[in-house]
C-alpha cells in the first residue's frame, strides 16, 4: 500500500473515533436528559440543577477537546470547508434570530424559540458543508 494512502486512511480512521466519541456524549447527556425529565413536562422541562450544570460540564469539554483534536487530524482543505460552512451558517443565526427578535418586538409573531433556532442553523451549516463537499 502506498503511503498516502495509507496515510490518508489512518487521518479517516482518527477523524471517524473523533467525531464517534463526540456523537457519545451527546448522547450521553440526551439519554440522561430525558431520564431526568418530569413526567409529561415539555422539553428539558424540570431536569435537576446539578444535571444541568454536569450536562453542560460534559458538553462544553467534549466540544472544546473535540474540536482541538478534530482541527489537529484535518487538512487544510477540510478546514476550509467547515470554516465556510460555519460562517454561512453563523450569518444564517444572526439575520434570523435578529429578524424574528424584531418581529417579536413589533407583535408580528411570537417569542423566538431557541430550539428552533439552534435545529435551523444546524441544518443550514450541514447543508452548506454538504454544497462545498459535494459540489463538482
Amino acid at each position: 500500500m502506498k503511503d498516502g494512502l495509507a496515510a490518508a486512511r489512518a487521518r479517516t480512521r482518527r477523524q471517524r473515533i473523533i467525531l464517534f466519541t463526540l456523537m457519545g456524549a451527546g448522547a450521553v447527556v440526551g439519554f440522561f436528559s430525558a431520564m431526568f425529565e418530569v413526567d409529561g413536562g415539555a422539553f428539558l422541562e424540570g431536569i435537576p440543577a446539578a444535571w444541568a450544570i454536569a450536562a453542560s460540564l460534559i458538553t462544553t469539554v467534549a466540544i472544546a477537546y473535540g474540536g482541538w483534536r478534530y482541527n489537529r487530524v484535518t487538512d487544510e482543505l477540510e478546514r476550509r470547508d467547515n470554516l465556510w460552512a460555519s460562517t454561512v451558517a453563523l450569518n444564517f443565526y444572526l439575520a434570523l434570530y435578529a429578524n424574528w427578535y424584531l418581529w417579536w418586538r413589533g407583535e408580528l409573531v411570537r417569542e423566538p424559540q431557541h430550539e428552533v433556532l439552534a435545529v435551523a442553523t444546524f441544518a443550514v451549516m450541514m447543508l452548506a458543508y454538504g454544497y462545498k463537499k459535494l459540489r463538482p
